[in-house]
């Protein structure tokens, strides 16, 4: 009868939250928690195939499970007191027969485990488990509720793609890859995993499609992508091509493309370069000291569409900010005047470009950055009593394998970058006396919030949600924001 109430308690909680707030989607009791320990994470995990939400609420002890409906309605709740403590790393989620499991790795990333939270029979269950032998972790990416490891044998120089089957048991699919070469960056014919591992301990990143990143994130050499059902990794260590390792998720076929860059004449030390695949399209740069350009080509063919470029003693005509410098020494924002500053800026560290598509129009942000020093990186607070899977900086969740909207998010609102911002339209050209529209992150950040603990930003549909936890009443908020 309480157990009823409660029930009954919460949902009405819920509708008066939806009927009277017009952003926040929901807000519900953690009723199951009768403990005064503190909340030390929460994970939101997508069902994509039917919208379904389920939110892990994490303490010191315990871990709270909820699920609800894509009217956010409560259809399912359980808790464990499952205790893995060296597991620090959350990696991702799959979903099947409604029981939702989460993938942790240690810190070395050499052991696995897989949690599983049962709504049918309001069971949790945890099954650990290895790569097989001589595979090294990469990453990880999720396709329709199913979750892969990727990895790679240096020895034989095999791509794998790892996944726990429907029965619990670890499966692998070995990718045909024994004849792809690419180059590197003294433009020698190497294989796909030579240019794959080297990343093992920065791990490749993951973009969204028209998630805003930072300067710093687009920066990075490889990057990875999920575009339909094929996993794109893009490579631009050599500097005067583009080179992208494509898997098709469907028939795990494999396939590489390869795109000339800007500039491919002038042989510099200094010159940079990079790429950034947006829509059906990719955008790739090129910067010296003395001059700026870049190409929008086709992805799928590799035709050139259109080239803008500005040397050092000409103003940028196509760009709609002006030349800012945010974050490092001048603590927050700064404008420069002359293109040689910028070039001289963009030149000197690592140099990216991001691509956001709004209704009639793309952003381009374009510029660069230098590494700071930085102290040893901080340990992760534990996940309940599983072992922590989510790094905290502050107050604010930041995962590489398994929230990429929150990792933007971070990286966007923390940026220390020289940069240019520049509107176009979708027949890529340029779109003159226009103001920059505030994007979502923006919009995000400039919205009080409730509290910052269990703080964190997920995409849900066409839409993000961002979630906070208020200890006082044990209360879990979600608010709604679109583009």
């Amino acid at each position: 009868m309480k157990k009823n109430c409660i029930n009954i308690l919460f949902l009405i909680g819920f509708m008066c939250n939806s009927l009277f707030a017009q952003t926040q989607i929901a807000s519900f009791k953690n009723f199951l928690k009768e403990n005064s320990t503190d909340i030390k994470d929460v994970i939101p995990v997508v069902n994509t195939e039917n919208n379904d939400l389920a939110i892990l609420i994490a303490d010191a002890k315990n871990v709270y499970a909820y699920k609800f409906n894509d009217d956010f309605k409560l259809t399912g709740q359980l808790s464990s007191e499952t205790k893995k403590r060296k597991y620090k790393i959350l990696l991702g989620s799959s979903i099947y027969n409604n029981e939702y499991k989460i993938f942790l790795t240690n810190k070395s990333n050499t052991q696995f485990a897989a949690v599983s939270f049962s709504f049918n029979n309001k069971k949790n269950t945890v099954k650990e488990f290895l790569l097989p032998s001589g595979q090294t972790f990469i990453q990880t990416i999720s396709l329709k509720n199913k979750f892969y490891i990727i990895s790679g044998n240096k020895i034989n120089g095999n791509v794998y793609l790892n996944y726990i089957n429907e029965d619990g048991n670890l499966q692998y699919i070995p990718l045909d890859i024994s004849e792809l070469r690419l180059l590197n960056e003294k433009n020698k014919k190497v294989r796909v995993v030579d240019l794959l591992l080297p990343f093992n301990y920065s791990p490749i990143k993951k973009f969204e499609e028209n998630t805003p990143n930072s300067i710093e994130s687009v920066s990075e050499t490889a990057k990875m992508y999920l575009k339909d059902n094929n996993l794109i990794i893009s490579f631009d260590n050599n500097k005067n091509i583009t080179q992208l390792f494509t898997v098709n998720l469907t028939n795990y076929k494999v396939s590489t493309a390869t795109f000339n860059k800007p500039l491919s004449n002038i042989k510099s030390e200094r010159k940079k370069t990079n790429s950034f695949i947006f829509d059906n399209k990719i955008a790739v740069v090129a910067a010296t000291k003395d001059v700026l350009s870049m190409y929008i080509l086709d992805l799928a063919t590799g035709n050139f569409i259109k080239e803008y470029a500005a040397s050092k003693d000409e103003e940028i005509l196509f760009k709609n900010s002006p030349i800012i410098q945010k974050g490092g020494f001048y603590n927050g924002y700064r404008e420069l005047e002359k293109t040689k500053k910028f070039l001289r800026k963009i030149t000197t560290g690592k140099i990216g470009v991001s691509v956001i598509k709004n209704k009639n129009s793309y952003l381009f942000t374009l510029g660069g950055y230098v590494e700071q020093r930085s102290a040893a990186p901080m340990m992760m607070a534990g996940f309940g009593g599983i072992g922590g899977p989510i790094a905290s900086l502050g107050s604010v969740n930041v995962n590489l394998f398994f929230n990429p909207t929150m990792f933007a998010y971070n990286s966007f609102t923390n940026t220390k970058s020289t940069q240019i911002e520049c509107l176009f339209d979708t027949g890529f050209e340029h779109i003159k006396d226009t103001k920059i529209p505030r994007n979502i992150f923006d919009k995000i950040k400039s919205t009080p919030r409730k509290s910052d603990i269990a703080y964190t930003i997920f995409k849900y549909k066409d839409f993000y949600i961002r979630s906070d936890y208020t200890p006082s009443d044990k209360t879990y908020h979600l608010k709604k924001f679109t583009r």
